[in-house]
């Protein structure tokens, strides 16, 4: 460090002592001239008097010199003091401490610098600190550190450094110029820490945040950054790019069956098994759940990217074993085109997952390339959910009700409710139209339950004006069937309204039992217990096997209205009715047969037998007032009910 107060404390000592010896000199002379005045050549003074004024005053003006000195003696220690702990702080300090003169030749270092840079004091002082330089930065950015260290008084970023040892470290450093007097610049300081550790740890971090940890491969804020990155260096007309979502088929039902730990197992192996079909322009990404991108950075051509997926969806294929289960999986692969199918990555994402919803709805184990159809489709969809829960909340949804007759009485046995929506612009809509994305947003579930809350209030409220319609018959969706609570939903309805239990029937689509057939059992027979009737809807278009109908406690089947098309010209599809017929009836069941719209059609159920019909043919679903009024069936006395 600078001495400079110092040095000028020790030549004041000097010349107060100089000072004070050469006045107690010249008080010896005069007072031997005084005694000696003829050898001297001088004559003696006036007065003696005189003398002792001189000699006090010599006395004093020492005095006070002792005290400057003492004075200074003690600021001096302090002073010291001060330095030496200073200099102790700088020793213990962790960051490392350099101090230049005006010309950067290296005056001192701390014991931080020596552990950061490998280098002792004494081989660095005297010294410019371009010895420890790495050479990254160059002599331009060496400039611009004392360029701004000129304009500003002090510098701070990022260097890189090289230490003894010769490896490479990156340190945060801050230089500041020191002006002694206020303007001209005398020394500099450069304090900086070496951030090895903390850019490492950044470094890790960066990448956990950027992959997946199930997989190590890229995640989505990667494939974010990827695209983002390729397509501003691209040309759109020159460079294309192309975007592969893969998702795949049926994983859902591993993971609730196996676990979920045996999904995570399947999802790492099949990750392994693509990484290696990639190639040198081509990068996978896991975006989360069973969803995996490709990006291909340089596509030839369309050709390409057939073969790519078939070869993925080949590879995808093959058989795997997890838990000593051997399990197959197939992917639905959607493909966007860079420039074609977007200009940028939310776009070609977006476009590529619309794509891969349309394979998985053409079969799925297969790959779609996007259209603009595909875009305007996903849009109304898109329009479409956002309108379907403003609906459920504005009450836009109402119940039609569709009589089923007794078909060897003629009379109305009940009625079937029909969920409609009543739209603002639209009118009336289907329910075709509508329940698909109902389930697929997740508002079936609320969406079912105010269907069978509102069914059960309205006949009720027939039951009161003494109008029997007989039983109500609601449709149950999967989701809500498969619903722990689901039970102890329909008992709360049944309470909340008073409706008696034998006045409802629920139907179930034969798929929704055959999914999980033990819990179906336990479920259809909890509902059974409380006297609701059950009926399978839909019966022929599912997989159930007879071994399982028969566990089954069921009231009805409902044969689908597609039996129902040519049994008057086609003799196989009157034999195949017949069958379905006397299949129910060996099982103890009751007929209904819906999609009845002709009198051909009716005049052959009647030959069967059939217990129940229903259709166009009869009745068109109608609103509950118009139901009750239909050739006045079903209207009863209370009396007489």
């Amino acid at each position: 460090m600078s001495s400079s107060p110092a040095v000028a404390g020790r030549k004041f000592r000097l010349v107060a002592l100089a000072t004070v010896s050469l006045l107690w000199c010249a008080i010896g002379r005069c007072l031997w001239l005084m005694r000696h005045p003829v050898a001297s050549g001088f004559e003696r003074p006036a007065a003696w008097s005189t003398v002792g004024l001189v000699v006090a005053l010599g006395a004093l003006l020492s005095g006070l010199v002792w005290l400057v000195l003492r004075q200074m003696d003690r600021v001096g220690r302090v002073a010291e003091a001060r330095v030496a702990l200073q200099s102790l702080i700088a020793d213990h300090a962790s960051e490392a401490m350099m101090l230049t003169d005006r010309a950067q030749r290296i005056l001192s270092v701390n014991a931080a610098f020596e552990t950061i840079t490998g280098y002792p004091a004494r081989e660095v002082i005297g010294n410019t600190p371009t010895r420890l330089s790495a050479g990254h930065h160059g002599l331009a950015g060496h400039r611009t550190v004392w360029d701004h260290v000129a304009e500003h008084g002090y510098w701070e970023g990022e260097l890189w450094d090289r230490r003894k040892d010769g490896t490479l470290y990156p340190r945060q450093m801050r230089i500041s110029a020191i002006c002694e007097n206020g303007t001209e610049v005398s020394h500099y300081v450069a304090v900086f820490n070496d951030i090895s550790e903390s850019k490492a740890q950044a470094q890790r971090l960066e990448y956990l945040a950027r992959h997946d940890p199930l997989t190590n491969l890229p995640n989505r804020l990667a494939l974010d950054a990827q695209l983002a990155k390729v397509i501003d260096g691209s040309v759109p007309g020159i460079d294309r790019l192309a975007l592969l979502v893969i998702d795949l088929d049926n994983f859902k039902t591993i993971n609730d069956s196996l676990g979920h730990a045996a999904g995570d197992r399947l999802l790492g192996e099949l990750s392994r098994r693509l990484a290696v079909q990639m190639g040198p322009a081509q990068r996978l990404f896991r975006l989360g759940g069973d969803e995996f991108v490709v990006f291909v950075e340089q596509l030839d051509g369309e050709e390409a990217l057939i073969e790519l997926s078939s070869r993925l969806i080949r590879i995808t294929g093959e058989p795997l074993e997890i838990d000593g289960h051997v399990l197959h999986v197939t992917p639905s692969i959607g493909i966007s085109l860079y420039p074609e199918d977007g200009r940028d990555a939310q776009a070609l994402i977006r476009n590529a997952d619309t794509a891969m919803y349309y394979a998985k709805a053409n079969g799925r184990a297969n790959y779609k390339f996007f259209t603009e159809p595909m875009n305007a489709a996903a849009t109304k969809r898109l329009h479409l959910e956002s309108e379907l829960w403003r609906a459920l909340a504005e009450n836009q949804l109402v119940l039609h009700y569709q009589p089923q007759i007794d078909l060897l009485a003629g009379k109305v046995v009940g009625v079937e409710a029909l969920v409609r929506w009543r739209h603002p612009q639209r009118g009336l809509i289907g329910p075709a139209e509508f329940i698909p994305v109902a389930e697929e947003c997740g508002l079936i579930l609320p969406l079912g339950h105010w269907v069978l809350l509102t069914a059960c209030r309205q006949v009720k409220a027939w039951l009161d004006q003494g109008i029997d319609m007989g039983e109500m018959a609601v449709n149950i969706s999967a989701h809500q069937f498969r619903q722990p609570e689901f039970v102890q939903s329909v008992r709360r309805i049944l309470a909340e309204t008073g409706l008696p239990a034998s006045r409802l029937e629920l139907e179930i689509t034969e798929s929704t039992i055959m999914h999980g057939v033990d819990e179906a059992i336990a479920t259809l027979g909890e509902l059974r217990g409380m006297g609701i009737r059950l009926a399978i809807d839909d019966f022929g278009t599912g997989y159930s096997s007879l071994a399982y109908l028969r566990r089954f406690p069921l009231d009805r089947l409902k044969i689908d209205r597609s039996f129902l098309a040519d049994v008057d010209t086609d003799r196989d599809a009157a034999s195949l009715l017949t069958s379905i017929v006397l299949l129910g009836r060996s099982l103890g069941l009751q007929l209904v047969a819906e999609g009845v719209e002709r009198f051909a059609q009716a005049e052959f159920l009647r030959t069967l037998e059939c217990e129940r019909v229903q259709g166009y043919h009869f009745y068109q679903p109608v609103s509950a007032e118009e139901v009750v009024g239909f050739g006045g069936f079903g209207l009863f006395a209370a009396a007489a009910a």
